[in-house]
């Protein structure tokens, strides 16, 4: 038996479609009996296993799991590993529901040192489908995905600009109904607690900042945009120096992450001002510490458990209509009011 070759390969191998070498490996209508037996004998050649189906007299042959790989990027692990249980909520619901769809999962955790170790077994043996964690994926990583011969779907990343499935959280509507809330709480200058890691959330929450300033006809200012670590330790350090240099804050500050949030508030509190009195701050994500912080944090709740359940539908829908184009599926988030954010004195 040969090591597994990429499906499209073996498609131009034989001098057919994709399409149709997918039609056999999942027992789809649409292939004369000869050509699927041709291709049938290639595919079990480079030890790809023919998913069984119906046999049309009332009986059922046992269908085989269907392999999964959940491909979990860690680069600097400041979003992935510290960010209250985001991560692992998704993780968990991916896990859940690829138990109900019949998928074995097999979880791989890799960062830069590792990266093209990781990717040359991946491009080697995609298996069924592929789910990665995209949360701290250089934009320079998605045309390898794109590549890939197995469907791939990428989690909390939007991939702007690329032929990927993509489930992640809107993030430009997020914040959008930040500014929209401190609009109506009388805020008119609005200020923002932006990461100093660039990743396709952080870019999108920024476009979403941009428009929802200039659709209100507020003063877009580059000098209320302020670059921190979205960390808490980071974020409360940088705030700190900002604050001894003498630095005035809007009365209003949007914050990429509650961890940036938190940070902030900490440095601002330390350095004598009241919150909210002094300046109201709203995160996003809504981490478990938000809710018991002093005062309470105003955050966008992100539907962790959504993005790893409809990754699995998703994938599953992708695997059973492999013709069908990229889908990109947004997420809204739902605003918690709490006590960081009031009116401007």
């Amino acid at each position: 038996m040969k090591s597994k070759k990429p499906l499209q390969d073996i498609a131009a191998e034989l001098g057919v479609s994709p399409a149709a070498v997918s039609f056999v490996l999942n027992s789809k209508k649409g292939v004369s009996e000869a050509t699927r037996t041709r291709i049938t004998s290639v595919l079990e050649n480079y030890g790809y296993r023919i998913r069984k189906s119906s046999t049309g007299h009332g009986k059922t042959t046992e269908r085989i799991p269907r392999s999964i790989r959940f491909l979990k990027y860690k680069n600097s692990a400041i979003l992935v590993d510290e960010n209250g249980n985001f991560v692992s909520s998704i993780i968990d619901s991916l896990e859940e529901e690829c138990r109900k769809l019949g998928f074995d999962l097999v979880i791989t955790v890799f960062g830069p040192e590792n990266r093209e170790e990781i990717y040359s077994r991946v491009s080697a043996e995609p298996m069924d489908g592929i789910v990665v964690l995209g949360t701290e994926l250089d934009a320079a990583d998605l045309p390898f995905f794109e590549a890939l011969s197995a469907p791939v779907i990428l989690i909390d990343t939007p991939a702007p600009g690329r032929s990927l499935n993509c489930v992640t959280m809107n993030n430009e509507e997020i914040t959008e109904k930040i500014v929209d809330y401190f609009y109506q709480l009388g805020h008119r200058e609005i200020g923002y607690l932006h990461s100093s890691m660039d990743t396709g959330n952080f870019h999108s929450r920024m476009c979403g900042y941009r428009n929802a300033l200039s659709r209100l006809g507020l003063c877009l200012r580059e000098e209320h945009i302020y670059s921190l670590t979205p960390s808490m330790t980071g974020s409360y350090e940088e705030m700190y120096h900002l604050l001894e240099k003498g630095t005035l804050f809007p009365s209003a500050l949007l914050a990429d992450n509650d961890m940036i949030a938190l940070g902030c508030s900490r440095a601002l509190k330390d350095k004598g001002l009241h919150l909210p009195q002094d300046c109201s701050i709203i995160g996003i994500d809504d981490i478990s510490f938000s809710s018991i912080c002093s005062p309470p944090l105003t955050s966008v709740r992100i539907p962790c458990k959504e993005l790893g359940s409809m990754a699995a539908q998703l994938l599953h829908y992708k695997l059973t209509h492999p013709d069908t184009p990229p889908a990109k599926v947004l997420l809204s988030g739902e605003l918690i009011i709490r006590g960081s954010a009031v009116a401007p004195v």
